[in-house]
């Protein structure tokens, strides 16, 4: 007989009868999403438990048949399940891998009475999420729970990103979030018109990819993209790459040169930055936008060519008004239809599918077999602020592919910088100077310790950490793990090494 979460006397006191509780407790009010799947033959810490469950918001199905298991989750679907070690014949753990492999949307939390390192060690390498001993506390198991469901919401985002790949690609562009279909859905309008259109977004966010997006699907698509970056010409050099020159119209200008307004006829020219655009020049642009006609530098006759502009920036091209760096009359013209694409982190469930996105087109490139990430990582790329954006999220997983062998990305293959990102006011007094990184700290005048030293081996102190942090959280693993930085299935492993709680009488 399996402990009750809470004493059968207290249970009477609340009115609770284990007989009134068999079957499926459903609440009108509850998510379909906060679905617990109870899977123990104790009919009394069934009724418990789900009662406990349905006061905290969760609905609960009481599953005993162990024959008929898995054909009662399918039909259940839960976001967690709540599985017992013993269940009659049939030894919990061994359901585990077929359970993760036939539920991926789903948490699993391991329950028994006889809890012991190992067991739980191995529950956790074999998928589980976590880990209750019997009897449960209320608080501990409300706890558990949200932090499953959210588990159990990283699990999904990357089963959806898995299923959905190809349904949320578009014109080199990789995104489901609701901001991306809103910027798919606009290039698509605007495509088929000629105006003008802007760019805005963050370093990093794909606004080219927009602007080949906008070509392609439009009816110059068989014409000619051109893409120009006004941030990366020296000043004096901006004019001519633009609008062209003659030979001789400068020094060096030993032949001609038709310009990017000429290359661009008949299809779309791409002004990337263009906020960096000299002012001088920007009177010449506007000529160009108004009446399609502009001069190359040294020629004496006009020129014409029919060209589709689309501009983009990193900044807010409304200041660079204000500040007096783009001319009003520019922004109208060049303003017509306005795209801001959304930086990363406001992309919702998009990481999930450009990582699997990217470890799969890097793995295939590398001949590597990077084929899925893990929802422990994914929390940590989720958790990652991504200043670089797409292109930063890109190079990262490129180099991990690169410099890993493994057919799944795990915490460790993940850089030190995202695992443990330098906040900005880090930089402020108390932070290490640059000159300081630079040089060793250092070395005591004596190499090696004497009787004044008092060396603790690295052992003991990892020992004393462990039994200091399960003291603080009234002997929770889980909670000691995340407190001291480690995984669960590292804290179990270490109290197995060192022993901890053998002194007084086991676990």
């Amino acid at each position: 007989m399996s402990y009750l979460l809470i004493e059968p006397k207290l249970a009477r006191s609340y009115g609770i009868q284990a007989r009134t509780w068999k079957g499926s407790l459903m609440s009108d009010q509850v998510e379909d999403a906060r679905r617990v799947a109870v899977v123990d033959d104790d009919p009394d810490f069934q009724a418990l438990v789900c009662w406990h469950l349905k006061r905290i918001g969760f609905a609960a199905e009481s599953i005993s048949d162990t024959a008929n298991i898995r054909s009662k989750l399918s039909a259940y679907q839960p976001s967690i399940i709540l599985l017992d070690w013993q269940l009659g014949k049939i030894d919990g753990t061994t359901l585990i891998e077929e359970l993760r492999e036939e539920f991926p949307g789903a948490s699993i939390v391991f329950t028994t009475a006889h809890a012991t390192p190992e067991l739980a060690a191995r529950s956790i390498q074999l998928g589980a999420f976590d880990f209750l001993t019997k009897p449960i506390e209320e608080a501990r198991l409300a706890l558990t729970m949200e932090r499953a469901e959210e588990h159990a919401s990283l699990l999904q985002r990357l089963r959806a990103a898995n299923d959905d790949l190809d349904s949320r690609e578009f014109e080199d562009m990789v995104g489901g979030s609701p901001q991306m279909r809103t910027v798919f859905s606009t290039i698509r309008h605007v495509a088929q018109t000629d105006v003008n259109v802007m760019i805005s977004g963050e370093s990093g966010v794909g606004k080219e990819l927009v602007a080949n997006a906008i070509h392609t699907q439009s009816p110059r698509a068989n014409g000619p993209f051109v893409a120009i970056n006004m941030a990366s010409l020296p000043e004096n050099l901006v004019e001519s790459q633009l609008f062209g020159h003659e030979k001789g119209a400068f020094t060096g200008a030993d032949k001609a040169h038709a310009g990017a307004v000429h290359e661009a006829n008949g299809g779309t020219l791409f002004l990337d930055e263009f906020t960096e655009m000299p002012i001088q020049l920007q009177a010449k642009l506007l000529r160009f936008l108004q009446e399609g006609t502009y001069r190359p530098l040294g020629s004496e006759s006009d020129k014409t060519a029919d060209v589709r502009i689309v501009s983009a920036t990193n900044r807010d091209p409304l200041a660079s008004v204000h500040d007096g760096i783009l001319r009003q009359d520019v922004y109208y013209r060049l303003n017509v239809i306005p795209i801001e694409v959304p930086p990363l982190r406001e992309r919702d469930g998009d990481i999930a599918t450009l990582a699997i996105y990217f470890l799969r087109k890097y793995g295939l490139e590398h001949e590597k077999d990077f084929y899925d990430i893990d929802s422990r990582s994914l929390e940590i790329l989720e958790r990652y602020p991504w200043p670089g954006n797409v292109r930063e999220l890109s190079h990262v997983l490129q180099r991990i592919v690169i410099l890993n062998d493994a057919g799944e990305l795990r915490p460790e293959h993940i850089p030190a910088e995202i695992l443990d990102p330098v906040r900005p006011d880090e930089n402020s007094a108390g932070a290490t100077t640059e000159e300081e990184m630079v040089s060793p700290p250092p070395t005591p005048m004596t190499a090696q310790p004497d009787d004044s030293y008092n060396v603790i081996p690295l052992s003991q102190m990892e020992k004393e950490a462990i039994e200091n942090a399960l003291q603080a959280f009234d002997g929770s693993a889980h909670e000691a793990a995340q407190a001291l930085g480690i995984s669960r299935a590292t804290i179990y492993r270490k109290i197995k090494l060192y022993k901890i709680g053998e002194e007084d009488g086991g676990h």
